[in-house]
């Protein structure tokens, strides 16, 4: 038995050894993402085309989801999304025009920007902040097909504590194990590239960072990946800061069991299959309560 399995209890190791077997699958029996971050460079004519409607659908599902959620703040916050450019020319950045609510987000209401922020697609003017910060992620980690930039309630509480870091004191924590990066200098909003690239930097090679006294940005390889970690990492927060409100001390997983438990839900295929059953769901409901989302 590996040194550090002894310490954990029989059903860790016993979860343990059914990944060990799974991870031993061929590759090819392992669900891929469906939308990868080079998928978009390869494709031309119709299938650019359709493949970029396909992202605006699931763009669209995303801002309707979180607004259901209440993970949304009035017009404000802004989801992003890399795809195909329609015209097969390149990539384009998809973002809402500034002043839509999210209830009203369509698939076809997003404007596409190109490497220098102008737009190219639909009609609208994108807010500043989005396509600074958010440009600035996408060219610094083109495996971020979509950077989620929103102000939950527990999550910005959280970044404005002296201590703003995620402990590990729930599963829900355990999602984003040695998966966080914390930016403590808030400079008010963003208006230039520079602030995109300073962003970018502070992420990291990491999936969220905390951009403390302002809100939190996750980044994904695809809309239900980037939804799915914006839900769970608000849920975290909250386990959180309502047991830190009891003003008793708060017990910290053993770091070996966290990372272990993150191993086991972020193992080779797993989240991803949990966050396609969340999304899919989640658009299910969608298709019955408000179906012109997909329009």
């Amino acid at each position: 038995m590996a040194a550090g399995l002894r310490f954990l209890p029989k059903p860790w190791r016993f979860l343990h050894q059914l990944n060990t077997e799974f991870s031993r699958l061929p590759r090819t029996a392992i669900p891929a993402c469906r939308l990868s971050s080079t998928t978009s460079k390869t494709l031309l004519g119709e299938e650019a085309q359709a493949e970029n409607w396909r992202r605006r659908v699931d763009l669209a599902a995303s801002y309707r989801i979180l607004e259901k959620y209440n993970l949304h703040e009035g017009v404000c916050n802004h989801l992003s999304m890399m795809a195909p450019a329609a015209n097969g020319d390149g990539e384009v950045m998809l973002v809402i025009p500034y002043g839509l609510h999210w209830s009203e987000v369509k698939a076809s209401s997003f404007v596409g920007l190109n490497v220098k922020r102008e737009v190219v697609e639909g009609e609208g003017e994108a807010d500043i902040a989005a396509s600074t910060i958010h440009m600035g992620v996408h060219r610094a980690r083109p495996d971020a097909v979509c950077a989620f930039h929103v102000h939950p309630p527990y999550c910005t509480a959280l970044g404005t504590l002296k201590n703003p870091e995620l402990g590990m004191h729930s599963q829900n924590a355990c999602m984003f194990y040695n998966q966080i990066a914390y930016d403590r200098v808030y400079s008010g909003p963003s208006v230039d590239e520079e602030e995109g690239m300073r962003t970018a930097k502070q992420l990291g090679d990491k999936s969220v960072l905390f951009m403390c006294n302002h809100g939190v940005l996750v980044v994904a390889p695809n809309a239900a990946r980037a939804m799915d970690h914006t839900y769970y990492l608000e849920r975290a927060c909250m386990n959180q800061v309502l047991a830190m409100s009891t003003g008793q001390e708060l017990f910290e997983i053993p770091d070996e069991v966290a990372k272990f438990a993150y191993e086991q839900i972020d193992g080779p295929g797993i989240r991803q299959k949990y966050c396609d059953a969340h999304f899919e769901g989640m658009k299910r409901i969608l298709s019955k309560e408000c179906p012109d989302f997909m329009e």
